[in-house]
């Protein structure tokens, strides 16, 4: 028995629930009384060894309070499942370690929450884009882990956890050469996400190892804040370019899942045939695909993990107390899930597609 199921039953976060149990402020009554009588329910009794850190891991504590800032970044999480799946396990590791998580915002008038502008925080967590000048020195001055940033640009300060963006477009070009296909391309229009550079650097890099022919199409502006925004009219152009090649790729790697179900749309509607002229793999894991047919494979970034690996460097830096010290960056593995292996694959609907 875990917390874990304590709040599955009662319909609060691991970290209300963690609060409970060690007596905390900041629950309501009614998140208290459901979470003892999920307690009850489930015969769950608080064990003295929880797993988490123990007292001489939380040496550098003084508050017991972790912030998540999202940096100039409004990420509905509805719209961006693999932020949501990131928090999921940021927010299950600090209910392990039994620390609060504070969510906050700083858009570019430069204001941070008051919990973080009063010095209450202990470390914070960061998603999202360098924030306004007059805040780098302040917030460079807390233990920090950015989440799913590839950043090395100057002014980028703290630690790092993100996905393996190389080890990406290498298995989406292995996956495509396993395949089968001669002749493969790389198709986004944000050349501005380093993230995605990194990606198509190492598909053309793996389809140039194996002799295969690689084509590359990321023509476009590079995308401001919101990066989820995906139409058929931002991707139109890159799709005609696609079709008009002279010698027209048959495996195609589009790294996001969002673009990737606007793309599979377009070709489809231009009567292109995605189980025998092409094949398509994307990146995300997204339950967004689980509407295409025939579904291509995609790349998860093991988002859950990256949350989990953020707390833990978050934590070893706070209990190190070095600001100055080497900065570390933790490079996350990603799986590559086949058509097959999806939930909403149907066989007799997705036959392999011919070469």
């Amino acid at each position: 028995m875990s917390i874990t199921e304590v709040a599955k039953l009662a319909g609060f976060s691991h970290a209300t629930v963690s609060r409970v149990l060690n007596g905390r402020a900041g629950v309501s009554g009614e998140a208290q009384a459901a979470v003892r009588d999920a307690m009850q329910q489930l015969g769950y009794s608080p064990s003295a060894n929880r797993p988490g850190p123990k007292p001489k891991d939380k040496a550098g504590l003084r508050n017991g309070n972790i912030a998540l800032l999202m940096m100039r970044t409004d990420a509905m999480l509805v719209r961006a499942p693999v932020t949501a799946a990131v928090l999921h396990g940021v927010e299950k590791a600090l209910a392990d370690a039994e620390l609060n998580l504070l969510i906050g915002q700083v858009q570019d008038e430069g204001r941070l929450p008051p919990t973080v502008a009063d010095a209450k925080v202990d470390g914070l967590l960061l998603h999202g884009f360098l924030p306004p000048r007059n805040l780098i020195k302040q917030l460079a001055d807390i233990p920090s882990v950015w989440l799913l940033s590839p950043r090395d640009s100057v002014g980028y300060f703290g630690n790092r956890v993100c996905p393996d963006n190389e080890a990406i477009g290498r298995t989406a070009a292995e996956y495509l050469i396993q395949q089968g296909h001669k002749r493969i391309a790389y198709l986004y229009t944000d050349p501005g996400h380093q993230g995605f550079a990194l990606r198509k650097q190492a598909f053309v890099h793996t389809a140039a190892i194996h002799g295969i022919e690689c084509d590359v199409i990321d023509e476009g502006q590079p995308v401001d804040h919101d990066m989820h925004h995906a139409t058929a009219e931002r991707f139109e152009p890159a799709v005609q370019r696609l079709l008009q090649l002279k010698h027209r790729p048959t495996g195609v790697f589009i790294p996001r899942d969002r673009a990737t179900v606007v793309v599979h749309r377009l070709l489809q509607r231009q009567g292109i045939d995605l189980t025998s002229e092409m094949e398509l793999v994307s990146c995300d894991n997204d339950p967004v695909l689980s509407g295409l047919n025939p579904l291509p494979a995609t790349i998860d970034l093991n988002s859950e993990l990256i949350g989990r690996e953020a707390v833990s460097l978050l934590l070893r830096e706070i209990n190190r107390g070095d600001l100055h010290s080497l900065r570390h960056r933790i490079l996350v593995e990603p799986r590559l899930i086949r058509p097959e292996d999806h939930p909403s694959f149907v066989p007799e609907l997705n036959p392999s597609p011919g070469k």
